[in-house]
């Protein structure tokens, strides 16, 4: 099993960064799980981070 994780200010970046990623992959991938979490960085202005995260294998 293998992991990648996206990360950016909006949804639409991210479904960019990972349309690129599985464009350029060789074969197809088979995704297993897939985790979607906003994550605070700055508590005093409420900065945050997308994570996206996927667990998968490549297919054979």
């Amino acid at each position: 099993m293998k992991f990648k994780m996206f990360s950016g200010d909006g949804s639409d970046a991210i479904v960019r960064d990972v349309n690129q990623w599985l464009a350029g992959e060789p074969g197809r991938v088979a995704i297993h799980h897939t985790e979607t979490k906003l994550t605070p960085t700055d508590s005093n202005t409420g900065a945050a981070v997308l994570l996206f995260s996927v667990w998968y294998e490549d297919a054979p």
